[in-house]
């Protein structure tokens, strides 16, 4: 069969889309379309591998290791290595999934269309064919998030949360948290609490506030109760704050004087959105 470098490449650029969604949803991390676009069309690229000469099974792992690497890289950049290979591990498992379907036809059916080579899938299909197994399986999952109850509000999920203050700007990833009910007791807007780290990159440092920074930034104290935990809680009003790219309005941003030990920046309440 003729395998022609365009199907292939888009082909597996949807394929890897779908894989790096799944991925993405399995860890509750931030995506954006760019990014998830970007690691698609490299994956999408580097699936021209299949056109080389069958390689052994140890150069080819390595090979396919070295291609997740950078399409996980270039999807959700890095943190530190224990997220990043957590998300490497995901993204592997997720491939295993499809790639194991994928093979156990094969070797069922044989279907003259396709083929397998140097760990790469490809499809011989028609535009209008892969069109109509999206839409098919948009429907699926459609009928299956209906059947189980749609979007739950005590679902745990991610935004990207941007702070725009005195000519600063931040951009960090938000948890979003039932837990979180803290709110201002007097203007009763809800308050994302943020790590003091990402204070100090909008050049305000709340440990050691001043009474001039307090006034500029209109900073002021509100109790707060954690588990084993409580106290006064520094809170202020930034110019702008922007949830995926859309404008949020009545928030509050309070500040933790203790260090976030994960991937999130922020924690709030499902009320933000």
């Amino acid at each position: 069969m003729t395998v022609y470098a365009d199907i292939l490449i888009l082909i597996n650029t949807y394929v890897n889309y779908f894989i790096l969604l799944a991925t993405s949803a399995f860890l509750r991390t931030p995506r954006r379309f760019l990014r998830l676009f970007l690691g698609s069309v490299l994956g999408g690229f580097c699936s021209l591998v299949i056109l080389l000469p069958q390689k052994n099974e140890l150069v080819s792992m390595l090979s396919q290791l070295l291609i997740a690497t950078l399409i996980i890289f270039s999807t959700f950049g890095y943190y530190n290595l224990r997220v990043f290979l957590k998300r490497l591990a995901t993204f592997f498992l997720v491939s295993f999934l499809f790639s194991g379907s994928v093979y156990f036809i094969y070797q069922i059916f044989k279907p003259y269309r396709l083929i397998i080579n140097n760990s790469v899938i490809y499809f011989d299909i028609s535009a209008i064919e892969l069109i109509i197994g999206s839409a098919v399986i948009y429907l699926i999952i459609i009928v299956v998030r209906a059947l189980n109850g749609g979007f739950s509000k005590n679902e745990r999920k991610t935004v990207i949360m941007t702070v725009e203050h005195n000519g600063k700007s931040v951009e960090f990833s938000c948890l979003i948290d039932t837990g979180n009910m803290l709110r201002d007791a007097f203007t009763d807007m809800p308050v994302a609490v943020i790590d003091k780290s990402i204070s100090k990159c909008l050049s305000i440092d709340f440990e050691n506030l001043s009474e001039e920074a307090i006034k500029q930034n209109r900073v002021r104290y509100i109790p707060y109760n954690t588990v084993g935990n409580n106290g006064l809680m520094p809170v202020f009003k930034p110019d702008s704050i922007f949830l995926d790219g859309k404008k949020a309005e009545n928030i509050l941003i309070g500040v933790s004087l203790h260090k976030f030990e994960s991937e999130y920046k922020a924690v709030a309440n499902y009320d933000i959105i």
